[in-house]
């Protein structure tokens, strides 16, 4: 944040206070922990809802779930509440106070932050969003497991920093696809991991066409039980399995050699 940031408190009403889809979660989606809330509301645990003053309008980026529950108490009229307000911050500074706030009811999630960052122009969060969108996956911001999409999202980012090469991710991804024709048992967690191994360390030896093609032989609930009985840990065994399904009936000289 470039410039000073002066804060206020001011009672608000409600109405007054916008939600900016792009740098927040989907608060209608959180039923239970809205439930449990009003089950065991009590007024002195209410903290001030935190509000950025952006080009004269009020944004709210923390204290949305405070929010609807004082309106549903409220017979779901709106009404005044406390609020801290935030003036001389940018749509991107209240983004960056959402995702890295701390002490909330419900904790802002990894997938949540590479969200609200690729909504607002952070280059790293936009390349992994489009090189997977581009070579036939989908990110699963909402948790629904479906056909070409990607649940374990934070498992996938941190495999697109590890690789570290666009080209090769979007080679990483394209396998995925492929391997498995886009079932979500081929995007768990444990294969995501060896796979990103494997191809860290063969990289240009590693020919895609083959690595889809022996992988499509093997469900991925196989490979990962197959792994279980290997005494290392971490992505190493699940890499292993993938080494073995690639050079399985290959000529020898075209057999990758075990530098796991």
């Amino acid at each position: 944040m470039a410039q000073k940031i002066e804060v206020q408190l001011l009672d608000l009403n409600t109405k007054d206070i916008l939600i900016d889809d792009l740098g927040q979660r989907d608060v209608n989606r959180r039923r239970a922990q809205f439930n449990k809330i009003m089950r065991t509301f009590d007024p002195n645990l209410v903290q001030p809802i935190s509000v950025a003053l952006i080009d004269g309008k009020y944004y709210c980026f923390d204290g949305q779930m405070t929010m609807k529950v004082l309106k549903a108490r409220n017979a779901g009229r709106d009404l005044c509440v406390k609020c801290r307000v935030y003036n001389g911050m940018t749509k991107m500074d209240a983004a960056n106070m959402f995702i890295n706030q701390r002490g909330t009811t419900s904790r802002v999630t990894l997938t949540d932050k590479i969200r609200v960052l690729g909504n607002y122009g952070d280059k790293q969060s936009i390349d992994f969003q489009m090189v997977t969108e581009a070579n036939g996956l989908e990110i699963s911001w909402t948790g629904n497991k479906a056909k070409n999409a990607v649940v374990a999202v934070s498992t996938l980012w941190n495999e697109f920093l590890a690789i570290n090469d666009n080209e090769l991710y979007a080679m990483y991804i394209r396998v995925i696809k492929g391997a498995w024709n886009g079932d979500p048992a081929g995007a768990q967690a444990q294969i995501l991991k060896g796979l990103g191994l494997f191809l860290r360390t063969y990289k240009e030896q590693a020919k895609e066409d083959i690595l889809i093609q022996k992988l499509s032989r093997k469900h991925p609930n196989d490979l990962i039980r197959d792994a279980q009985v290997d005494r290392s840990s971490g992505a190493r065994k699940y890499a292993v399995q993938i080494l073995l399904a690639y050079n399985y009936g290959q000529r020898e000289e075209n057999r990758l050699p075990n530098l796991l």
